[in-house]
């Protein structure tokens, strides 16, 4: 009688955690993300980005307010002040910057940003105000973003962020 009290909590802990199979949860999260990117590349409001080598998997719209004030592209190597709102596919909001009013300032290179921020960036003038589709593999790839242990962002995941590009702090001569 005495074993069965030890077993019955851990036989209930068993199927608890075996009933939410993780691998099933990443497939279908997997699944909603691509089927997402797919319309936008669909979407006519949506253009791909291209850079000089060509496509890079990245599609924006312009929102409303979106002026060019400055005539200037920030290059790779350039610093620049953003306000931005990073959400997932689904409108869920992840990441909020530093407000709506408060830019955050980054350099477009090292391991600051990722490559499909940087790619959009790269095509902003002052002004501009863009929402960014950014695929898996230019976000934060088939890993994800893990920091102490703990998922931040799940693999395959498609990033979208309204980004308008405020200042270029740094723009090497």
């Amino acid at each position: 009688m005495k074993n069965l009290i030890y077993f019955l909590p851990l036989s209930l802990l068993t199927i608890l955690f075996t009933g939410c199979n993780k691998s099933e949860v990443d497939e279908a999260w997997r699944e909603a993300n691509g089927n997402y990117y797919e319309q936008i590349k669909q979407n006519p409001e949506y253009e791909e980005l291209k850079t000089a080598t060509g496509p890079t998997g990245v599609y924006r719209k312009r929102l409303e307010g979106d002026t060019i004030l400055v005539k200037q592209y920030p290059l790779q190597t350039s610093s620049v002040k953003v306000l931005y709102l990073g959400k997932y596919y689904d409108g869920t909001v992840f990441d909020e910057g530093s407000g709506t009013t408060i830019p955050t300032e980054f350099n477009l290179t090292g391991g600051n940003v990722i490559r499909g921020f940087s790619f959009a960036l790269q095509q902003m003038c002052v002004g501009n105000r863009w929402e960014i589709v950014i695929p898996y593999y230019l976000g934060y790839g088939e890993s994800g973003l893990v920091s102490d242990y703990t998922t931040l962002i799940e693999g395959y995941t498609t990033l979208v962020f309204e980004v308008e590009l405020v200042e270029i702090i740094r723009y090497p001569q």
